[in-house]
């Protein structure tokens, strides 16, 4: 932390009283960066400071590109806490409910931004700039993932397709395991695709980290696909593979095809 005390120390006037933090200049703010956790909410926190300060880090790619975002989709922003009721807080992470309802339904595809810091996009789903930036990097795989999970949580589908492609192409199995599911339902404008399907799902589960409850829908999937030659030749040995593994990670309806395909001869 010497740095950043020697940095603090110049901004100190002659009678040795420390500058308000509002007053120190953004080149401070990249010594301070080094020293603190690379998590949104810290960013957020620091993002409140001031204008200068937002600017900075809204425009700093590296360091964007290194934050670590979560989103749940019921409860939308949650971990911010230790903000709540700060500057920080209503600038960059409230979920402004409020604005959102007062929008919904507008027709408008730009994107615009609030006073408040929030981006407005199609559909009526508030973002958080900071999200917002970091997304925009392209590099930040946990940014595209929580936007893509506020995207779906506010039912745009098509936004929510675009962050999870992104997401995919830097290797989140989530995102992969979610294209997977995309194109196995049909869901937005993509149709219906069985090959396109598996070959998202099948990168999926070479991860590790794969949740359960994912890793039990896309070996599910998987299995469906084998059995019906969806996107594949259709081969039950696959399947039944496929279906194990699904069933082993709490997938009743697997579970349930496999005594269908036993009873019947098939397993």
């Amino acid at each position: 932390m010497t740095a950043v005390k020697e940095g603090l120390t110049e901004e100190r006037g002659e009678a040795g009283a420390a500058a308000p933090i509002d007053e120190l200049p953004p080149e401070v703010l990249y010594h301070i960066l080094s020293f603190l956790p690379r998590s949104a909410g810290t960013a957020n926190a620091l993002v409140g400071v001031c204008k200068g300060w937002r600017e900075a880090i809204l425009t700093d790619d590296a360091y964007l590109g290194s934050l670590e975002f979560s989103l749940d989709a019921s409860q939308p922003f949650k971990g911010m806490e230790t903000v709540r009721g700060a500057v920080a807080h209503r600038r960059t992470w409230a979920y402004a409910d409020r604005h959102a309802r007062a929008i919904d339904g507008a027709a408008s595809t730009t994107t615009t931004t609030t006073t408040t810091g929030m981006e407005t996009v199609k559909g009526g789903a508030t973002v958080p700039a900071l999200l917002r930036r970091a997304a925009d990097v392209g590099s930040n795989a946990t940014a595209l993932e929580t936007l893509a999970t506020l995207f779906e949580a506010r039912g745009d589908v098509a936004g929510a397709y675009r962050s999870w492609r992104k997401a995919a192409s830097l290797g989140s199995c989530l995102a992969q395991f979610k294209l997977g599911e995309i194109f196995y339902r049909g869901l937005g404008n993509q149709g219906v695709d069985g090959e396109e399907a598996l070959f998202w799902l099948s990168k999926a589960m070479k991860s590790a980290t794969l949740a359960p409850e994912c890793r039990a829908t896309a070996a599910g999937i998987m299995g469906f696909l084998h059995l019906d030659g969806e996107g594949t030749a259709a081969c039950n040995v696959t399947a039944i593979k496929w279906f194990k593994v699904a069933a082993e990670n709490g997938c009743a309806e697997a579970l349930k095809t496999l005594g269908w395909l036993y009873s019947t001869g098939q397993y």
